[in-house]
C-alpha cells in the first residue's frame, strides 16, 4: 500500500486533509452530493485502502457524485469503470499523473497513472 497526495483537476486545490486522518495519515477531502445536499466525504489517501468517512447514506452499490469542496465541480469523469460501467473519479496526484477510481459503492475497481512511471515511483516509495 503507497500513500498519496492528490489535488483537483480543475482548480488545482490540495484536497488533503491532516485535521481528519484515516489510516493514520490525512485524510483525502471531497464533497458528496446525495439527495441535493452536500456531504464531507473524507478517503483513504492509502492507494489500495478502502477506508471512507462521510455522514451520507449510501446503500452499497449506489453510484455516487463527488465534487472538489474548493471549485464545486465534479470530479467524475467520462470514462467507466471496467468492473461495473460507473463513472470514474480522477484526482491528480502531486507527483505526476492521476487517481483514478469507481463512483459506485462497494466497487474496488481503481488505477495510477503516472507521467514519469520511474520518478513518480521513487517519489511514491519515499513517504
Amino acid at each position: 500500500m503507497i500513500p498519496i497526495a492528490v489535488r483537483c483537476p480543475h482548480c488545482n486545490m490540495d484536497l488533503m486533509d491532516d485535521q481528519f486522518p484515516l489510516d493514520g495519515l490525512p485524510s483525502i477531502r471531497l464533497i458528496l452530493i446525495r439527495g441535493g445536499q452536500e456531504h464531507d466525504l473524507r478517503l483513504s489517501s492509502i492507494y489500495g485502502s478502502f477506508r471512507y468517512h462521510t455522514e451520507a447514506e449510501v446503500e452499497f452499490g449506489e453510484p455516487t457524485v463527488v465534487t472538489c469542496p474548493g471549485c464545486k465541480k465534479t470530479i467524475l469523469t467520462d470514462s467507466v469503470c471496467h468492473v461495473c460501467q460507473a463513472w470514474m473519479g480522477k484526482l491528480l496526484l502531486n507527483v505526476g499523473g492521476s487517481v483514478f477510481f469507481c463512483s459506485r459503492r462497494g466497487c474496488k475497481y481503481h488505477r495510477i497513472e503516472l507521467l514519469d512511471p520511474e520518478r513518480s515511483l521513487v517519489e511514491l516509495t519515499r513517504r
